[in-house]
């Protein structure tokens, strides 16, 4: 069986993808890409074979070769570009945030429920090797029911934001831009987020950056249980291990990172995030978790199955960003919407 052809919109992010077409038995391929850079265009030809290269999406949307179409434009371009891929009859790989408004969020579940597509809401943090063996051992039971969950993501951003102006320019709102991979993550392990409160501010960090770069986010979630997502885009020279910081407390163990200690057991427990441990792992680097889901893009597709993160999953981690807005802007405690 041919490869699935996947067209790409945004060659920032989305140029990992292009590592697609360096295996030959991968069951999905670049066949064309869009975006507004010359130089990356030149680049997926010359060095990637790619034969469709174009500043025009719509011209990308029009092949019959593109089965799926990957987004990987800045966070207020997915509606538009994630819309029109549907009705243009494409399955669709979205990066997070899904998308930046509850409009956009209604459109893609309906768009979605409409055509029947494959649409997936690609959130990364569910591939990284020590989330994926936190989460296994949530599911081995070692921690019982959750009890409160904490994370965080956690950057000095100031170099992304000089090779990626429009993060600042635009600008980007870190909340959706980065803390939808903590909201998704917290979302994984512990279900729907009924109640939120935010507290936020700009730590002036960010050269010209003109919104929050800092927040925190206390959750109550539907089964009772309590959260904190933290996002902070600004702490300067931070250390590798704050990143991705995940601190779990269940009615059977505590779980710090990769640190799990279990009711009744001595001896604490290291989890192993080694690739052989997780068995996700194509390459090496971030590209990685990009690859993995297109391939299981593929297996959803040709084998019709239902994509893991939704559409409905990637609206209700915009919703849980909508509500800190909210909060933060009211002072209150603010509802959740779910019911997508």
């Amino acid at each position: 069986m041919s490869a699935l052809g996947l067209g790409i919109i945004g060659l920032g992010v989305g140029k990992g993808a292009l590592l697609l077409n360096q295996n030959a038995d991968s069951p999905i391929k670049v066949c064309a890409v869009a975006d507004k850079d010359p130089a990356l265009l030149k680049l997926a030809h010359e060095d990637y074979g790619i034969g469709c290269v174009t500043e025009d999406y719509q011209q990308l949307l029009s092949r019959s070769d593109v089965d799926v179409v990957g987004v990987f434009t800045p966070d207020h371009l997915h509606g538009e570009h994630a819309a029109a891929a549907l009705e243009a009859g494409k399955h669709v790989i979205c990066t997070k945030p899904m998308v930046t408004t509850m409009a956009d969020c209604e459109r893609l579940v309906h768009l979605v429920d409409r055509t029947r597509l494959k649409f997936v809401a690609a959130m990364t943090w569910r591939h990284l090797p020590k989330i994926v063996s936190a989460r296994r051992a949530f599911d081995k039971g070692n921690l019982g029911e959750i009890t409160l969950i904490d994370t965080g993501y956690v950057h000095d951003i100031r170099r992304v934001c000089e090779i990626t102006p429009w993060r600042v320019t635009a600008p980007q709102d870190f909340l959706f831009g980065g803390g939808a991979h903590a909201i998704d993550c917290v979302r994984w392990f512990a279900g729907d987020i009924d109640t939120v409160h935010a507290f936020a501010l700009n730590s002036s960090v960010i050269p010209d950056y003109p919104i929050e770069d800092t927040w925190i986010l206390n959750l109550k979630f539907a089964s009772g249980a309590l959260g904190r997502v933290s996002v902070i885009c600004s702490a300067v020279n931070s250390p590798p291990e704050a990143h991705q910081r995940l601190v779990i407390y269940g009615t059977k163990g505590t779980l710090t990172g990769l640190d799990l200690g279990m009711d009744g057991v001595l001896e604490r427990e290291t989890l192993s995030a080694e690739p052989s441990a997780n068995k996700e792992r194509l390459i090496e680097g971030h590209a990685n978790e990009l690859l993995l889901y297109c391939h299981k893009m593929a297996h959803w597709v040709l084998e019709d199955k239902e994509p893991t993160p939704s559409v409905r999953d990637g609206a209700r981690v915009v919703a849980v960003a909508l509500a800190a807005h909210e909060s933060l802007s009211t002072g209150q405690t603010v509802k959740v919407r779910n019911d997508f």
